[in-house]
């Protein structure tokens, strides 16, 4: 969705990189569209946050805790200076009923954080770290890795600093699950530089769950 300048200006709302955009167990009225800048979700597990998910610009967030009425489920964090623009529950309504693009949007965000949960879940029963790491692989590659031909080229270690912060594994164990992942050539270190891999595109996707 696009916004006139003059909108953005009057109804949007800015925060700077650090800034707590909602805490979690807030009470909510409204959810946001992120319009530039990149926002961390961060849950709290054993006293300290972690951060579930990055947003970038066009994501949307906070939607949940409106349409349940619930509190907010995690804390929104600004991990640079960003603008939003906030949708209260009547603007919400509206949207739905006469704005297909945004409506599809919000359905098409919906089903993926589900579909994401949902695998993450399946795996942390499983204990399987592998799958976990892999998920993330995909994710990271996504936002930050270097498109080549069917995949994206990452470094591992800014990947690393990354995921200990999201996983719930310590260092050693997402480095095991890494290895596995390039002896299985599920992922390939790059020949002439060790400390970058390749990761495919299509790596986490489709993938059927076996159900004991």
């Amino acid at each position: 969705m696009k916004f006139s300048e003059e909108l953005l200006r009057k109804k949007g709302k800015i925060f700077r990189q650090g800034e707590i955009i909602f805490e979690e167990n807030d009470p909510a009225d409204e959810m946001y569209i992120l319009i530039t800048g990149t926002v961390g979700i961060h849950k709290k597990v054993n006293d300290a946050y972690k951060m579930l998910i990055e947003l970038k610009e066009g994501d949307m967030f906070g939607e949940m805790a409106i349409i349940d009425q619930k509190p907010r489920s995690a804390r929104a964090v600004a991990l640079t200076s960003v603008q939003l623009f906030p949708v209260n529950e009547i603007l919400l309504s509206q949207l739905i009923k006469t704005n297909p693009e945004f409506t599809l949007r919000l359905v098409k965000i919906l089903t993926n954080r589900l579909r994401e949960s949902n695998y993450q879940i399946t795996a942390l029963l499983k204990g399987d770290r592998k799958k976990i790491v892999k998920s993330h692989l995909s994710t990271f590659a996504n936002l930050h890795g270097k498109e080549l031909n069917n995949g994206y080229v990452i470094s591992l270690n800014p990947f690393l600093k990354w995921a200990i912060l999201r996983v719930g594994l310590d260092l050693k164990d997402i480095q095991e699950a890494i290895n596995l992942l390039i002896k299985e050539k599920m992922v390939n270190r790059l020949a002439d530089d060790p400390n970058k891999i390749f990761v495919l595109k299509t790596l986490g996707k489709y993938e059927i769950i076996d159900e004991d």
